[in-house]
């Protein structure tokens, strides 16, 4: 089954023009093709046609039509104007009502319809030249005074309609003027230019009490309560009074969405209905909304409502722009394991797609980012089964971000609100008891990843209210900083965060033997005397070192793999070196990670230093794992001249690393056991020459239990316990 077998699509595919009205066929093609609901056939019935009409007196005001961009303002305006115009007009409307009290202005006006444009003409001059350009054309003589030749418009309106009435006694003379609000904000820095034409636009309202002139416009916004105009509040409130507010609502913009664009028959909404019914259990308000959900399918309902909140972005057209959307969509199977719904994540594409956008301070930042915050997530989030979510999260938190007004408020939706305005799923849940509840901890979960995955970067959290929300007071890309800082580490530099890492691996403390110097003191199994034995441990080579005293049975060094220094190996006995020779390129990127994180971390504070530390804990991580990994084929182990592996030297000694390092079958070697294996195996020989007579113990005998040992022998001769250490001595 298709989208296109579920519903009967009617395109909308350009924006109404009410200058289109003046022509007869597409004034008759505006009229048929208008939707009408039943909140919009009673403003039209209870509103707009009572004052429009003239033969019973009421206290006529003008009209304001409000409605944002592409919600069907100035396809109102002309039909409207088309039924004032033309009588035969009435018979092309779909509603009964409306038709029938429509009679009231059909074919009742002379129409002069304008669009205001980029203007510097005072709103006054602007529509007294359209009206006199009109007045001409349609053969009435008439000019307004000079407007510094009288104290108000009334006694010259009425004038105008004198005029007019000669040439047109039973007829009354509509204006309808549309994007004037544009025209008002462009004047709101002129000072007292916005008084006069807001003092103007009060006498037009005025002059419709009493006169057959009639005025209406088309706006954004209800001027009357924005805060554009706070500034000439008593002028606004003056043209308030002669004013109506025809309100263009949501529920109009859905309506028209259900009866034309996605209009179904009973027996498609009988399969929509059947369809969706499964999935109602995993969401808060399916089922009780369900009537809705079937009018607007495929379109998720709350789609139109969170559309019409994107306060900063014009032109937003939901109408087009879901008709746009489901061109793409009828050919496409309704998917059978998930609700396919269009919900309003999937507005985010056509905000970041269209390059005017960027030009807005606002949606730029927005769009910077929600893309890093999309990269990071896509390359790094670690449960790759949360990928699709987290993806379609971000999109919606970037589309939430712009319907908040202040895109730095702390205010976003919380996980609640995700799955139920988006109708997200997760395959896996369906025998679930308690659906709702487990889809709800699951988009939790997704959401703390995203958040994890990005060190708490470009997204927060309000632990008051739950709510998640773009935060683009914390874009501060961390791994941009780091892969920046790593391309100018230099070869010592990486040398030094290598033995950091290797500090950690060998389980070196902080402390070293001596300061100044990366020595330590260190223990070595004589696995044949299973007895321990005491030398050094050193970073770098032996022409580095301070003279370690006193001395001891070995030494062990590793070589800087980066920038090794200039030395003479002179092949001593108790020598054994540990080179890195087979780092690849998954070594090296953490390496230089690791090191840009820690070099980053020691010049910052606060938030950033604790990221920095985090990430290079994760860099060190890797680190570990790829020494673990790699250990026995990726160091070179020299020992009297002659260079092996770890393997070889192991399979020299006739044994495997594991017989070599006395571990059980089901204990792990890590690295550090690893390197002491071999370094013992190496030193055996040595061992020998320098304690011939040393004794075999039947346990491990080391630096940490050898005095204990020795006092629980003592103690087994004067006659007490024999412990098993003392039977070992």
């Amino acid at each position: 089954m298709k989208y296109g077998d579920l519903i009967q699509f009617d395109p909308i595919e350009s924006v109404v023009r009410l200058l289109d009205a003046d022509k007869s066929s597409a004034a008759q093609q505006l009229v048929s093709t208008y939707v009408i609901s039943e909140e919009m056939a009673e403003r039209l019935i209870q509103l707009v046609f009572p004052q429009m009409q003239f033969e019973q007196p009421v206290d006529n005001k003008g009209l304001l039509v409000v409605g944002n961009y592409g919600t069907g303002k100035s396809h109102l305006m002309s039909v409207v104007s088309s039924l004032a115009e033309d009588a035969s007009l009435l018979d092309s409307l779909n509603h009964e009502g409306v038709r029938n009290t429509a009679q009231l202005i059909a074919g009742r006006f002379k129409v002069l319809r304008t669009v205001i444009g980029a203007s510097e003409m005072s709103l006054r001059d602007l529509l007294i030249q359209e009206l006199e350009e009109f007045l001409a054309i349609s053969g009435v003589s008439f000019e307004f005074p000079k407007a510094n030749r009288i104290s108000n418009h009334m006694r010259a309106f009425e004038d105008m309609m004198k005029a007019f009435h000669e040439v047109y006694p039973d007829h009354g003379l509509l204006f309808v003027v549309d994007e004037l609000l544009d025209y008002l904000r462009s004047r709101t820095e002129k000072g007292e230019a916005i008084i006069l034409d807001l003092n103007f636009l009060r006498e037009v309202g005025e002059v419709c009490k009493d006169l057959r002139f009639r005025f209406m416009a088309g706006v954004q916004e209800a001027i009357f309560d924005s805060h554009r105009f706070q500034h000439v509040a008593d002028s606004v409130r003056r043209v308030k009074d002669r004013f109506e507010q025809v309100l263009i609502a949501r529920n109009d913009v859905k309506f028209v969405v259900a009866e034309r664009l996605l209009k179904k028959n009973v027996e498609q909404q009988v399969k929509i209905r059947d369809y969706l019914m499964p999935f109602a259990k995993y969401y808060g308000s399916l089922n009780e909304r369900m009537d809705e959900f079937v009018r607007l399918f495929p379109v998720h309902p709350d789609y139109i409502d969170t559309f019409e909140r994107v306060t900063v972005v014009e032109k937003r057209e939901v109408l087009k722009t879901l008709s746009m959307g489901m061109k793409g969509l009828l050919d496409k199977v309704v998917p059978q394991g998930e609700p396919g719904l269009i919900a309003f994540d999937s507005y985010w594409a056509t905000l970041k797609q269209n390059a005017s956008f960027r030009a807005i301070p606002e949606i730029r930042a927005v769009i910077d980012c929600s893309q890093v915050l999309e990269s990071r997530v896509e390359q790094g989030i670690t449960r790759k089964l949360y990928k699709p979510m987290a993806i379609r999260l971000i999109h919606a938190l970037s589309v939430h971000r712009l319907t908040t007004g202040d895109i730095y408020a702390p205010i976003g939706a919380s996980a609640e609100e995700f799955r139920d305005r988006l109708c997200l799923y997760q395959q896996g849940m369906e025998d679930r008891d308690d659906a709702a509840e487990d889809l709800l901890t699951h988009i939790e979960l997704v959401l703390k990843e995203i958040h994890k995955t990005v060190n708490g970067q470009f997204i927060s959290f309000n632990p008051d209210n739950r709510q998640y929300y773009l935060d683009l007071k914390k874009t501060d890309d961390f791994d941009a900083l780091i892969d920046k800082r790593a391309e100018s580490l230099g070869t010592a530099q990486l040398d030094r965060f290598y033995y950091e890492a290797l500090k950690r691996v060998m389980e070196c403390q902080d402390a070293t033997y001596v300061t100044g110097y990366k020595i330590w003191q260190h223990e070595l199994t004589w696995q044949e005397h299973r007895a321990a034995r005491t030398g050094y441990l050193f970073f770098g080579a032996p022409n580095e070192r301070s003279t370690a005293v006193p001395q001891r049975d070995f030494y062990l060094y590793f070589i800087q793999p980066n920038d090794p220094p200039r030395f003479r190996d002179d092949k001593q006995s108790d020598e054994v070196f540990f080179r890195l020779k087979e780092a690849d390129e998954e070594f090296q990127t953490a390496l230089k990670n690791y090191a840009a994180s820690l070099d980053l971390a020691a010049t910052s504070s606060g938030h950033a230093k604790a990221t920095y530390e985090s990430k290079a804990n994760g860099f060190l991580k890797k680190l570990v794992q790829w020494l673990q990994k790699n250990v026995h084929d990726c160091f070179e182990v020299t020992y009297q001249g002659r260079t092996k592996n770890f393997s070889n030297w192991a399979r020299e000694a006739g044994k495997t690393l594991r017989d070599l390092s006395g571990v059980s079958p089901h204990e792990t070697i890590n690295f550090r056991d690893l390197v002491n294996t071999i370094a013992g195996a190496c030193l055996a020989p040595n061992f020998v020459n320098q304690a011939p007579d040393y004794p075999y113990f039947s346990i491990l005998i080391t630096g940490s239990n050898r005095t204990q040992a020795a006092q629980d022998a003592l103690r087994a001769i004067a006659g007490q316990n024999r412990t098993k250490q003392a039977t070992a001595v």
